[in-house]
Parts: C-alpha cells; sequence; structure tokens
C-alpha cells in the first residue's frame, strides 16, 4: 500500500501542476477567450463520454500494470512535448488543445487500470481503506502542488513549472512498475462466480458490465447514480462560487484563492471521518449520511450573502464541510465495485462507471454555467444544493444494506 500511495502523491501531483498551468499558459501565452478555455477544462473528461467502453476493454485487455503503465508514459511524453513546443515559442491553440486531449487521454488510461489495480494489490477487504489513504494523500498534494507551480512561476518560466508534472508522472511510473502482482493471501477462485450453470450442464456468463448492468445492479447502482448527482452538484457550485465570491460578495482574488485550501483541509477532515462511518454504519447509511450532509453544506455559501461581515470566512467554512462530506461520500462504497465484480471485468466496469461519474462532470459545468448567465450565482449555489439533496433518494432504498466479503471473485 505504501508504494500505492506514493505514486498517488506524485500522480496528483502532476495532475495539479498540469491544471493549474494549463489554463494560465492558454491565457498569458495564447490569448485564449472564454469559450475555448472551457471547451479546454471540459477537453479531459470527455474521453469519459465517447470512448468509455474502449478504454474499459483496453484496460481489461492489457491488465492493469499495463494500463497504468501507458497512461503514466502517454502523460510524461506529451507534458514533455508541450515544454518544448512552448519553450521554443511554437505553441498554437489547435496544438495546446490536442495536447490536452491527449492528456486526458493517459488521465483515463491511468484511473481505469488504477482502479482496477488497487483490489488486485492490497486485497479487496482493504480496498476502501486504501481508498481512504489515497483521498488524504490527494488532499494534501491539493494543497502543496499549487504553491509549488507558485513558485517556479515566480522563478522560471511555464515551460519549467511544467518540468514539475514530468517529474512526477515519472515518479508515479516507476513506483507503480515495483509493485507486486497480488497481495498475498488474496484468494484465487477456480472460476468466475457469475457464470452460472444451464439446465444442459455448461456455463453461461451473464452479461458485459455496461452502464445497463452497472445501474441496474442493486446496491452498486445506487451508489453509483449518488456520486454522479454529487459530482454534477459540484460543478455547478465550482463554476456559481468563483463569481458569487468575486462579483456579488466583492472579495479579493487572493481571498478567494484561500477557499481552495479550505476545501483541501476539509478532504482531509472527511478521509479521516469517513473510517468511524465505516466501521458503525451499513454502507448505504453511511453513505447516506455524508451525501446528506454535502446537501446541507452547500447552503452556508448563499446563506453569506446574509452576513453584514464576515462572509470570507462563512464561504470558508462552507469549503471545508462540503469538501469533508464529498470526501467520505467518495470513500464510503469505494470498495463495492471490488467485491460484486470479477477482477477480470474490472476495467470494463469502472469504465462504465466514470461515464457517469466523471463524464457528467463537463455538462454540469457547461449547465452551471447558463444557469449563472440565465439567473444569478445565489440562484446556481442554490440549484447545486438541490441536486446534491436529489443524491440522497437513489441510496434511501439501500440504507440498511452493505455489499457481501469479497472472497470468491476473480
Amino acid at each position: 500500500m505504501r508504494r500505492i500511495l506514493v505514486a498517488t502523491a506524485s500522480e496528483a501531483t502532476g495532475d495539479d501542476a498540469v491544471r493549474t498551468l494549463l489554463p494560465l499558459i492558454a491565457v498569458t501565452t495564447l490569448g485564449v477567450g472564454g469559450g475555448l478555455l472551457g471547451l479546454l477544462n471540459a477537453l479531459p473528461f470527455l474521453w469519459y463520454l465517447f470512448a468509455h467502453r474502449q478504454i474499459g476493454s483496453s484496460v481489461d485487455a492489457l491488465g492493469y500494470r499495463r494500463s497504468v503503465t501507458l497512461g503514466n508514459t502517454l502523460r510524461v511524453l506529451t507534458a514533455g512535448l508541450l515544454i518544448v513546443l512552448l519553450a521554443a515559442g511554437h505553441l498554437s491553440v489547435p496544438a495546446l488543445l490536442v495536447l490536452a486531449a491527449t492528456l486526458g487521454l493517459g488521465d483515463a488510461l491511468f484511473t481505469t487500470g488504477h482502479s482496477a489495480m488497487v483490489p488486485a494489490i492490497v486485497g479487496r477487504d482493504r480496498t476502501a481503506d486504501c481508498y481512504q489513504r489515497i483521498e488524504a494523500v490527494s488532499a494534501i498534494t491539493r494543497i502543496s502542488a499549487p504553491v509549488v507551480v507558485s513558485a517556479l512561476l515566480r522563478l522560471t518560466s511555464p515551460a519549467v513549472a511544467l518540468g514539475l508534472a514530468v517529474a512526477s508522472y515519472l515518479v508515479s511510473l516507476f513506483t507503480l512498475a515495483t509493485l507486486p502482482p497480488r497481495a498475498s493471501g488474496t484468494p484465487a477462485p477456480a472460476r468466475d462466480p457469475y457464470a452460472r450453470a444451464t439446465p444442459y450442464g455448461a456455463l453461461a456468463f451473464e452479461p458485459e458490465w455496461t452502464v445497463r448492468k452497472v445501474v441496474s445492479t442493486p446496491g452498486l447502482g445506487n451508489l453509483t447514480l449518488a456520486t454522479t448527482l454529487l459530482n454534477a452538484a459540484a460543478m455547478v457550485s465550482g463554476t456559481a462560487l468563483v463569481l458569487f465570491a468575486l462579483e456579488t460578495l466583492h472579495l479579493a482574488p487572493s481571498t478567494v484563492a484561500l477557499l481552495t485550501a479550505a476545501g483541501a483541509l476539509g478532504a482531509l477532515l472527511g478521509a479521516a471521518c469517513s473510517t468511524p462511518l465505516r466501521a458503525h454504519l451499513p454502507t448505504g447509511s453511511a453513505k447516506l449520511l455524508a451525501t446528506l450532509g454535502v446537501a446541507l453544506s452547500s447552503l452556508i455559501a448563499p446563506a453569506a450573502l446574509l452576513l453584514p461581515a464576515g462572509q470570507a470566512v462563512m464561504l470558508g467554512t462552507g469549503e471545508l464541510l462540503i469538501a469533508a462530506s464529498a470526501t467520505a461520500a467518495a470513500v464510503v462504497g469505494s470498495d463495492v465495485p471490488a467485491r460484486l465484480i470479477p477482477q477480470s471485468h474490472l476495467g470494463r466496469a469502472f469504465a462504465a462507471i466514470r461515464l457517469l461519474t466523471i463524464g457528467v462532470m463537463p455538462v454540469a459545468s457547461i449547465l452551471g454555467g447558463l444557469l449563472v448567465a440565465l439567473t444569478s450565482p445565489v440562484a446556481a449555489l442554490l440549484g447545486a444544493a438541490a441536486v446534491a439533496a436529489l443524491a440522497c433518494l437513489p441510496l434511501i432504498p439501500v440504507r440498511h444494506w452493505s455489499p457481501p466479503p469479497a472472497n470468491g471473485l476473480t
């Protein structure tokens, strides 16, 4: 697990550096406007919308080890090419968009392969514990990586700062390459438990793990739909919050930047709180409680409009509580796919899950922007809270449900 956490910290640092630098390069170097900037931000997520089956099948065919290696290698080469073009002064808007899309492909391969890798390496019974630590490590990088990038930009150029991403992806690449193939004691039964006998004695295999099968699987479908709605709420809120803070509350940009740190601290708190939730409540109830926390915390930001002072503190508190609840919700149930789906199907299953949970993000971001333009940032924030409340509905029927033991899955 230690090597997985080191690779997670490195990979997350690279991702945070790229996400921080690409918009800055687009605006300051290429003069990109709002429309193209929105497309640039959406490109990494579009693979989950339009190529999720191909990515999932590739992960299952290549195996998780080759998939994460290919994903990291693709990102190293793409980020390196971006540095060369930027340093040579040959970077153009079309080239930046193509490179951003290629980085997104590498991320999709890595993320899907990583999801299949964790239960195979640490064991299915320890998957949720591993994801709890992954969320904590990722939260730390969300604080440290932007600080390092900011310091590098003050001292050097964006091309040199991008070297942090290349170095981070390389550390992740070499760390995961040294992982053992399987955790000790992980069961390896002879046949797929999802194979059932026919009246003639042959084995008939269940349908492939598509979006329909994921959604229709009791427990898994409910948790996936709840996560999809939570991610949609987060994208709407993220689009509206900056405009609300800057234009409605008239806060300074430097103050608004601190909201990211508040969210990262909340994510650390949420990762810690997920342990008692998972220990004392069924999976459905724990996920429902954390999701309800997101919905209630989402009301704090618009409530800041009613205060004569201390609005920045109110926003920071809201972001901390939202991130804490959302992180706890992400950790709770993170082991469910590994407990319900055979290892040989995990790539396609996780690709189908991410078509919903990540594919909704660019769509929600665009709709959130339209909602802000047609109404106001306050209305969009209230809309995000309403979507988070809707995320509780799929969890109510499974509030007493927990996944079965992982024994018997390959």
